[in-house]
């Protein structure tokens, strides 16, 4: 009897440490396929983010809604008002609508190189607006080499008809691309974009917002990511008119290297641009053709980041520099160079930045507040006295919000933006504009 109970209890304590054993190899898993996941999800939140180059990427726009002050955040549903599967794919439609009512004295854009020159323009015109509205498609596809990814958007900030009528807008394509394996190929923003952009309405005057054919390769990580990209490349110059022209012959993608880091202060990254400017007999503004052709690089540097505050509150700042950078920086308000009767290419020095202090009031009321500059460095020997005042030489701005969300997607945000703008000539104008914001994203 005793031994029957000694083989039993023998028995049932192998049995015991097996037990143990397998639970510790299935919490092992478990943790794994956990942590996984969390980066998984990391990835796609931060993928969500890059879609969106504008301001106001709160944190309704990746996914989450801020729950309380103190910063406790609760899932909820993706962004998509129809989400369709086959046996291995995920089809998901959503959009946004977008209502704008724009008033500004005198008329202009809040863009660098539209800025009303010596108060021409009418003062006081309203602008409504639902142009910004967007419509988008989206798959994923598990597959053995990792997830698959397709984005497919479009806006309405096409060909315009009249508002005396219809107030029709075309289509504009604004993405469209594939990601697999760590390479992303079509359309979409460049990597050298600021990747911590400001909670505004309008964009600021520097900002870096390129979107083009790319092909990239991306390395992410739970607290960094790495991008190495080739992207389609554009020269600009300034002829002897004082015009920006495109002389059409370029020959290597631009080449972007970015760095991206996530540390529990914030958010930080920092891009290199590597260019290869060139003409061959381009065509100029006027219509005549150079006899010549030249080629010269140019590079440019961006650093971008976010620094976490008491409670939500932070600061968001951005800067850049670089030699040749034209088009990369404020809306192509500058040109990368400038071009003799020779064809000789000369480039030029452009540089910009911003800084912006985001409060949140409550946990649905939220301001920002923030500085802009922007110049460059002409080379205006090239250039005829009388068309000075055609070329931009450096831009100011401040814009002061107020964001609200009355419910999830949703945002309605009134805006106080001014703005400061000089040429060569030293003629200067100033614009000031409000802007009222009605969006929802579905």
């Amino acid at each position: 009897m005793k031994k029957s109970a000694l083989l039993c209890f023998f028995v049932l304590s192998i049995m015991g440490v097996q037990a143990a054993e397998d639970k510790s190899e299935l919490d092992a898993l478990k943790a794994q396929a956990k942590g996984l996941s969390e980066r998984i999800d990391a990835y796609a939140l931060r993928q969500d983010a890059e879609e969106e180059p504008a301001g106001l990427e709160d944190e309704v726009q990746k996914g989450y809604i801020v729950d309380d002050v103190a910063g406790n955040k609760a899932p909820i549903r993706q962004k998509g008002i129809l989400e369709m599967s086959s046996a291995d794919t995920v089809l998901s439609v959503g959009g946004r609508i977008d209502m704008q009512s724009i008033v500004s004295w005198p008329e202009g854009a809040y863009i660098a190189g539209k800025i009303p020159l010596d108060e021409r323009g009418e003062n006081g015109q309203l602008l409504m607006s639902a142009r910004d509205s967007r419509l988008w498609v989206k798959t994923r596809t598990p597959t053995d080499e990792g997830l698959v990814r397709t984005l497919i958007e479009v806006d309405f900030l096409g060909t315009t008809a009249s508002e005396a009528t219809t107030n029709s807008h075309g289509l504009r394509l604004r993405h469209a691309y594939l990601e697999a394996a760590g390479f992303t190929v079509g359309q979409t923003n460049s990597a050298f974009n600021s990747f911590v952009t400001l909670d505004t309405i309008r964009y600021p005057l520097n900002y870096t917002l390129v979107r083009q054919p790319v092909l990239r390769y991306s390395v992410n990580e739970r607290l960094y990511g790495v991008d190495l990209s080739f992207e389609q490349p554009e020269t600009t110059l300034l002829d002897q008119n004082g015009t920006i022209f495109t002389p059409k012959d370029d020959v290597v993608p631009d080449v972007v290297a970015r760095l991206r880091y996530y540390p529990s202060w914030g958010e930080g990254s920092v891009a290199l641009l590597g260019r290869y400017i060139t003409q061959d007999q381009a065509t100029l503004s006027n219509g005549s053709t150079l006899s010549g052709k030249d080629a010269t690089f140019g590079w440019g540097v961006n650093i971008s980041g976010k620094i976490k505050l008491f409670e939500l509150d932070d600061i968001r700042f951005d800067a850049q520099y670089g030699v040749g950078l034209g088009r990369y920086v404020a809306f192509n308000a500058f040109a990368a160079g400038s071009i003799d009767a020779d064809g000789k290419i000369e480039l030029q020095a452009t540089y910009g930045g911003h800084i912006g202090y985001r409060h949140w009031w409550t946990h649905k009321l939220r301001s920002t507040l923030a500085f802009t500059y922007a110049g460059t460095d002409n080379n205006m020997e090239n250039v005829n006295t009388a068309d000075y005042d055609r070329v931009n030489r450096e831009v100011y701005g401040s814009q002061l919000n107020l964001l609200w969300i009355p419910l999830p997607n949703g945002l309605v945000g009134l805006e106080y933006s001014k703005a400061l703008r000089t040429v060569e000539s030293g003629i200067k104008g100033d614009m000031d504009m409000v802007t009222l914001l009605v969006r929802y994203d579905f």
